[in-house]
């Protein structure tokens, strides 16, 4: 083989390679595709924290911005303090308008403008300037670093490449305005945050940010603004929201039971009751007045009633003797819920010490209401204080209702152990002192069941009536002309003289009004101020509105005296 023909022989398996047909595919295409997309979601760097701090503290001292990288670092750094302690630039005026002045000489560069641009976004979302906390002038400045940005986000666009944050920016503008989360309300209320997250991660803004914590009270906000069973169908998604943000909990709370305060019926709402509980405490007791007085009377009694719902229920099922509920006591318990002012707890040992999660649960939600119960035991007691009516009831079934004076001193002290014996020490059944005593028993006196017995001595002895409801004249079985009736409730339909009674408690004390209210009701008026004793009133405490008269007017009954001042 000479020469040529070896070349040849060489030569042929590449001819014959690149003869052969190209294969056609797109992974280039795919290649610089995602090349592009990294070009385009790339940060304009970012400046660290240390380069922000010198740029600042050079800057505080000589004011004066020499060079583009001065205007980038300061305007990423406007949040930052100068010094340990002191103010950072937006709450300066000068130096604030002084970086904005040598961001502005910028403008006609839009790639450079735009760094300094997310740099000002960055501080924007930075510093708190809805919080009012800040300083006037951090405020003021604020406000016009928003204007400013609004203004002249047209300019951080060029023809060529923009980064994915331009866009951003461009396509969410009103960030920049008042009321910035307002247009994101509706889509976070139906629970899609997608938008909020590409926001987020395209502009910087951080999780502390006041954009994030303001977007929950804006969902409050606008839940609040919707129908009844919209709003009420968000509920759950807003004590969650408020759940997780102890910085609005309170503002966002308020908003929400004044709206469910207004929606007709008032029906229960186990997740708002609890919720305001647990943040908030008991709603009645004095300790936690300040955390509910942002809310109105109406809502705060509303989340008290729903508590006390709960406690009476809890106590004849879950307090009850070796868990035997009692339905009936409870069924009529409930029925007072808005005549009882204050509630207390004695509990045994059992319950006071029980390590069950419900126990747990409910001793937290009694707190400020538990009394210590000496007795044996799953014994426990449940004190409710009604107008001038402190009723006892207990656990185990078969024991009678105790009443006792609440314009007296009670015969028992609840801030020391209590006692169920009849002759010990601090008792609650001492019936020698009570004012009523009355038993769980049907078919005596009259009655075929203690129901109504209990609802007409409540409402002809001490005024209280069944919630949302009239008095009534309960019927009583047929019994011999010997037998004593129990007294029929009075018809309170208005009467002169009811109209008379009324007029009378609105007015001041004077002896003349003393005197001539004696000689109505029938009473004598022992006066024996002249010689250094007491006037005196003689008459019982069973006339209701002689009670209400007199307490008001400053007398304190002695029973078997009379009231005395």
């Amino acid at each position: 083989m000479n020469s040529l023909n070896k070349l040849e022989a060489l030569l042929r398996p590449g001819t014959a390679e690149g003869a052969r047909q190209m294969t056609v595919t797109r992974d280039i295409d795919e290649v610089l595709a995602e090349m592009e997309k990294r070009s385009n979601a790339r940060e304009s760097g970012k400046v660290p924290a240390d380069h922000q701090f010198e740029a600042v503290r050079r800057f505080w001292d000589s004011q004066s911005i020499q060079s583009f990288r001065d205007a980038y670092q300061l305007s990423w750094g406007l949040c930052v303090p100068h010094r340990q302690g002191g103010p950072c630039i937006l709450e300066d005026r000068s130096r604030f308008q002084c970086v904005l002045d040598g961001v502005g000489a910028w403008k006609s560069r839009p790639i450079a403008f735009r760094r300094c641009f997310q740099g000002l976004v960055k501080s924007y979302f930075t510093y708190d300037g809805i919080d009012g906390t800040a300083p006037a002038v951090g405020r003021q400045n604020w406000k016009q670093l928003r204007d400013y940005l609004n203004e002249n986000t047209r300019l951080i666009s060029d023809k060529h490449a923009n980064p994915d944050w331009v866009a951003t920016a461009f396509g969410n503008s009103q960030v920049f305005r008042e009321n910035p989360c307002d247009p994101y309300v509706d889509i976070l209320l139906r629970g899609d945050t997608s938008a909020i997250d590409h926001l987020c991660k395209h502009l910087g803004i951080g999780r502390a940010s006041w954009f994030l914590r303001e977007l929950v009270l804006a969902q409050v906000n606008g839940a609040t603004k919707l129908g009844n069973a919209q709003f009420q169908a968000l509920i759950p998604r807003l004590l969650t929201l408020l759940a997780d943000n102890e910085v609005l909990r309170d503002r966002g709370l308020i908003l929400v039971l004044d709206r469910y305060a207004k929606v007709p019926g008032g029906h229960l709402h186990p997740d708002l009751r609890d919720s305001s509980v647990l943040w908030w405490g008991n709603p009645w007791l004095p300790s936690n007045e300040m955390r509910w007085g942002g809310v109105t009377e109406e809502s705060r009694s509303m989340v008290a009633d729903w508590l006390k719902l709960e406690f009476i229920e809890t106590f004849f099922t879950k307090l009850a003797e070796d868990g035997t509920a009692d339905p009936r006591r409870m069924e009529f318990w409930k029925r007072y819920v808005k005549s009882i002012d204050h509630i207390q707890f004695a509990l045994g040992s059992s319950a006071r010490c029980s390590r069950e999660r419900d126990f747990v649960v409910l001793r937290k939600k009694m707190a400020g209401l538990i009394c210590e119960l000496d007795a044996s035991g799953t014994n426990n007691a449940f004190i409710m204080t009604m107008g001038t009516l402190v009723a006892v009831e207990f656990s185990a079934m078969g024991n009678a209702l105790y009443g006792y004076d609440a314009r007296t001193e009670l015969p028992f002290n609840t801030t020391e152990p209590l006692t169920l014996g009849s002759r010990s020490q601090n008792s609650l059944k001492q019936k020698d002192k009570a004012i009523l005593w009355q038993s769980h028993q049907d078919g005596i006196h009259g009655w075929d069941a203690w129901e109504p017995m209990f609802d007409a001595t409540l409402h002809q002895h001490f005024g209280i009536s069944p919630d949302a409801q009239k008095p009534r004249v309960v019927r009583v079985a047929k019994q011999p002309e010997s037998v004593a009736r129990p007294p029929v409730e009075p018809d309170l339909r208005a009467t002169p003289q009811a109209f008379q009674d009324a007029a009378d408690l609105t007015r001041p004390y004077t002896r003349a009004r003393l005197t001539k209210v004696a000689k109505e009701r029938g009473f004598q008026v022992d006066d024996k101020v002249a010689v250094g004793g007491s006037l005196w009133v003689r008459t019982a405490a069973d006339d209701l509105y002689v009670t209400q008269l007199l307490t008001k007017w400053g007398f304190h009954h002695k029973p078997g005296k009379g009231w005395w001042k």
